[in-house]
């Protein structure tokens, strides 16, 4: 199954209008095309597949399976090294075109290398990821998740700012195959600095809106917060210049 993530919080700016940014998402879900790749047999795991506004990036949902569960904080693999604690991230990233696989609580998040073409990469994730849940694998090692939020004194600015992320940007964010943590805030200037994952991590888009809807919904709720900066582990050369 498919749907278009083009034109959702990566995607559009949004001051603090919850309300709008859910608004648009729904509308953007009932008005898509929707496929979905079934499996070979009558016990197979069908995974549906949503575009995102990084064109480089998908998002993959096995129907009726959590990835990592709910509660637990993404993680990011780029290599079969990084990989060693995830047969379901080794396995992704053994496939031709596939450069990073990013694990949520529900979908996967996978990015491909600048030279494939997502007819080469898609057919071949959608078989592997069902193949997988069919077989009851374990995704990841128990001890490589993490599910504990970061805790900060109650009040706080940094609890604030944890609390908004949360309630605030993260699902909408998630829902356009990204993750976005907080880093640290630097109170001598007022900077945050957020790091930004999977569909999110060297998207032009996400950059732009992390310094239009972001940044103007912590002016509006924290006002000490005066700069936002966006962290990724790309390499230098991938990542996107605000102007």
């Amino acid at each position: 199954r498919e749907s278009s993530g083009r034109g959702g919080w990566c995607g559009r700016s949004s001051p603090h209008g919850l309300g709008a940014m859910a608004s648009l998402h729904l509308a953007r879900q009932l008005a898509a095309p929707r496929f979905r790749f079934l499996g070979r047999g009558l016990a197979a795991v069908a995974v549906t597949r949503e575009t995102t506004p990084n064109p480089k990036a998908m998002k993959f949902l096995p129907e009726g399976r959590d990835v990592l569960g709910a509660g637990a904080r993404s993680i990011v693999y780029r290599d079969a090294l990084e990989a060693q604690a995830s047969p379901l991230a080794a396995r992704l990233l053994a496939l031709d075109g596939v450069s990073e696989v990013m694990l949520s609580p529900v979908h996967v998040t996978v990015t491909k290398s600048t030279l494939a073409t997502w007819e080469e990469v898609q057919g071949p994730v959608e078989a592997a990821m069902s193949d997988f849940f069919e077989r009851g694998l374990s995704v990841v090692e128990e001890a490589e998740v993490d599910r504990a939020m970061p805790t900060f004194e109650e009040g706080s600015i940094e609890a604030q700012i944890v609390e908004l992320l949360e309630e605030r940007v993260k699902p909408f964010v998630e829902q356009d195959g990204g993750d976005i943590e907080f880093d640290r805030f630097d109170h001598a200037d007022g900077s945050l600095y957020l790091r930004m994952k999977g569909s999110c991590a060297g998207c032009a888009m996400s950059h732009a809106t992390l310094q239009e809807g972001v940044r103007n919904l912590m002016e509006h709720y924290i006002p000490e917060v005066k700069n936002i900066i966006g962290l990724t582990d790309l390499p230098e050369e991938d990542l996107p210049r605000a102007r």
